[in-house]
């Protein structure tokens, strides 16, 4: 146990140093913490929050923001359903697509489904559709109001309504 202590210790030691780095930065850090810089490495460290960091900096030394698993999940809906905010900050800067999804899903309904009303700002803000229906699922608005969240209801609502102005 103490040695599982330490060892995560010292993980986070070596990763407090990481911010806004450049892209070259970014991959010497990387190859310093023997990280391959692959899409199957972002995709790895989008699932636990140990790895938060080590996911922006593979996003900052240039791997592909729209990373996806076998089962089509983006690298960035896994930021989101694990709650990774500068993750997602990260890839939405590198120019992760907001509109792709799978499995019924896409970033923003997992948001929503997670409860996390900061993502679904993050991801509206990106240009996420509220009334988009993923490959056949439910759009996010259509799950906040099937799950009764009244306050991401508002949220998703006033901003379909814009989302539907903006288009001809």
């Amino acid at each position: 146990m103490i040695k599982h202590g330490v060892r995560l210790l010292v993980v986070i030691l070596l990763l407090a140093g990481c911010g806004h780095e450049t892209p070259e930065e970014a991959k010497q850090k990387l190859e310093k913490m023997k990280v391959v810089q692959t899409p199957a490495a972002l995709m790895a460290s989008t699932k636990t929050e140990k790895s938060e960091k080590v996911a922006e900096l593979l996003v900052n030394a240039g791997v592909d923001p729209n990373a996806r698993q076998a089962n089509g999940m983006t690298a960035l809906m896994s930021a989101v359903f694990n709650d990774q905010e500068d993750v997602v900050k990260a890839l939405l800067e590198k120019g992760a697509d907001v509109k792709r999804g799978a499995a019924g899903f896409n970033a923003l309904s997992l948001a929503v489904e997670r409860g996390n009303k900061t993502m679904v700002k993050l991801l509206l803000a990106a240009g996420a559709n509220p009334k988009a229906r993923p490959g056949g699922g439910l759009s996010a608005l259509e799950k906040a109001q099937q799950q009764g969240k009244t306050d991401m209801v508002e949220l998703l609502q006033s901003q379909a309504n814009d989302h539907g102005k903006s288009t001809p």
